[in-house]
């Protein structure tokens, strides 16, 4: 049950309106037609890897963060374009009277405000909830739709590899703090397997969710594809998955950037602006631009942040071990 709940505690973090909607996964891979299936298998290994080691260093991962001015600043500012389009993508569904929308809009930050002052655990049971939900639903709506069209190939195939890396690297830059969080309950056997699942689930469902997008190419400039390719009758059901996946990446998304803040700053107002209500602002820019325009240039951010993340602390103790070495020698 653990390995279960941490499997799709780490889903929740990237299955969120972008994904959903299918712009995410247009913008990313299918664009560039059938190279966007090597892509994906590409995705699954980088996913794997990093999920893994993230899992295994969980507690020097989580001790850094409370440390790196850098990985706090780029976590917040990949954070909050992240959170801002989870919050245009739940206003794009809301469709009611301004007075429900309100309503609504004030109990999702009344309960972002609780899973601020009451941390990882005040929401990690609703997000396996909401997500089991998720993909279910949207994995049989994705089955149904498929056909037997064929896929033309891109025109531009040679930079595919780059965007894969930045898509992997906008999700473990917003979710490394989660994930980290994730892997302090789990043995070095659960570690393993609940990172294997993780990439094997979710790039499963992003495979079925390319060939749907491929097979319908001209929904691929809408700014919610899925909307427009299963039409009015899935309309409504559509737009529960979208909700629901906004707040559950929207709530990892507050934890992570709390926590990250948390180790740099005490001011606990400054630390809930910057943790929701400036995400909140950024989501006026209106989802289609978030995803379109600021994805690919906080993913390039996502590079740096992994790099500092993962290979930073590597050299440092390289280095360390030459100079230890050396003096020994002397």
């Amino acid at each position: 049950m653990v390995c279960l709940v941490s499997i799709f505690s780490i889903l929740s973090l990237v299955i969120g309106s972008g994904f959903i909607s299918g712009k995410e996964i247009v913008v990313y891979f299918s664009r560039f037609g059938l190279f966007s299936f090597i892509s994906i298998f590409f995705a699954f290994f980088l996913y794997f890897l990093f999920f893994r080691f993230i899992l295994f260093k969980s507690n020097e991962i989580l001790d850094k963060f409370k440390k790196s001015k850098i990985l706090v600043l780029f976590n917040i500012i990949i954070s909050s374009v992240f959170s801002g389009a989870m919050l245009a993508g739940i206003g794009n569904v809301l469709n009611f009277n301004i007075y429900i929308n309100f309503a609504i809009v004030f109990l999702i930050l009344l309960f972002a405000f609780i899973i601020f002052k009451k941390g990882f655990e005040s929401f990690e049971k609703i997000n396996f909830m909401l997500s089991i939900f998720i993909i279910f639903i949207f994995s049989i709506m994705l089955f149904c739709k498929l056909q037997n069209n064929t896929i033309e190939f891109s025109a531009f195939p040679l930079i595919f590899p780059f965007y894969t890396l930045l898509y992997v690297a906008l999700n473990l830059s917003t979710g490394s703090v989660v994930i980290a969080k994730v892997g302090t309950k789990l043995s070095l056997r659960q570690k393993t397997r609940v990172a294997f699942w993780s990439a094997l689930v979710l790039c499963l469902i992003l495979l079925i969710a390319n060939i749907v997008l491929l097979q319908n190419p001209q929904a691929l400039e809408h700014d919610m594809p899925f909307l427009m390719i299963f039409g009015q009758k899935a309309v409504i059901i559509f737009q529960i998955l979208i909700f629901f996946g906004c707040l559950t990446t929207f709530y990892s998304l507050v934890f992570s950037s709390s926590f990250s803040l948390r180790g740099l700053c005490k001011n606990e107002f400054f630390i809930f602006f910057i943790s929701v209500i400036f995400p909140s602002i950024l989501s006026l820019l209106g989802f289609g631009f978030i995803i379109n325009n600021l994805y690919p240039l906080v993913s390039s951010l996502g590079i740096i942040f992994l790099i500092e993340l993962f290979f930073t602390p590597f050299f440092k103790r390289t280095n360390k071990k030459i100079h230890s070495s050396s003096q020994d020698t002397k």
